[in-house]
């Protein structure tokens, strides 16, 4: 339903910006070219979270022409590609940023992040593990290795990776959602329900969580409060402009609703 591929939610970016310092020995040149670059990357940055990801990417390239060892400028322009859907040159700029500073958690997660989307899933994982063995408290990589392994078929794997994302930030909606999506896909009805609950507690507005009760609820023989969900669904994916997700909740509407006339 709506933005779910496949099984779960798309996967989010989520940047931790952490500006590094130069790999030049000469102090005296360091703090020069930093004088040059710093303000760029931030301009880049300011470029990106206005929406101008092409003048982003132009300002982190002169950032980069000025110092080509600046890791920084990589990172935030590979995110820049990223966001502008060419996953390939952001996976390029990622690894450029990696050759320059090994084991950077956040790029790492970046990179496989992308890899992701490019459905090279093995990438992804071990990029995604990497940033999890380095930083065990990062919650993001353990929310998108379990999206990419329960899309594979490794459910149970999918599923410890949601257990420890929860525990570190039990209050993640995204989270909860998706081991109901989980739960759901290894019969545990109830876990998932549960899950699901605490999903639309957190965020009233995930119309995923609402549709995906629905359909649940519809199997486990109670229409009427599938209609419910349903419908709530299809408004929230309506108010936020998700035409797919809107008509696919109306045909499982159209579906529930039959039962009922049928029923009665």
């Amino acid at each position: 339903m709506g933005r779910n591929k496949g099984l779960m939610l798309g996967l989010t970016v989520f940047v931790v910006t952490a500006v590094g310092g130069l790999s030049v020995s000469e102090p005296g040149r360091t703090a020069t070219i930093a004088a040059v670059t710093e303000p760029l990357v931030e301009r880049g940055l300011q470029q990106a979270e206005q929406g101008e990801l092409e003048a982003a990417i132009a300002t982190y390239t002169e950032a980069i022409a000025a110092d080509a060892d600046n890791a920084d400028a990589y990172l935030h322009r590979g995110v820049a590609y990223h966001d502008l859907g060419d996953y390939e040159q952001a996976v390029d700029d990622f690894s450029m940023a990696l050759q320059l500073r090994p084991d950077h958690v956040e790029t790492l997660y970046n990179r496989g992040e992308a890899y992701s989307h490019l459905t090279d899933a093995e990438a992804a994982i071990a990029d995604l593990s990497q940033a999890i063995e380095i930083d065990p408290d990062f919650v993001q990589p353990y929310l998108d290795r379990s999206v990419i392994l329960a899309t594979t078929g490794r459910l149970p794997q999918a599923l410890s990776d949601l257990d420890q994302a929860i525990a570190l930030a039990p209050d993640n909606a995204d989270a909860h959602y998706n081991r109901g999506k989980v739960y759901t896909e290894l019969g545990n009805a109830d876990a998932a329900l549960a899950d699901f609950d605490t999903a639309i507690q957190l965020n009233p507005e995930l119309a995923e969580a609402y549709g995906n009760r629905g359909l649940l609820r519809y199997q486990l023989g109670d229409p009427e409060l599938a209609l419910t969900d349903l419908q709530q669904a299809a408004e929230l994916f309506e108010a936020r402009g998700d035409q797919q997700g809107y008509q696919q909740t109306l045909y499982f509407i159209q579906q529930v609703q039959q039962t009922i006339e049928m029923g009665d």
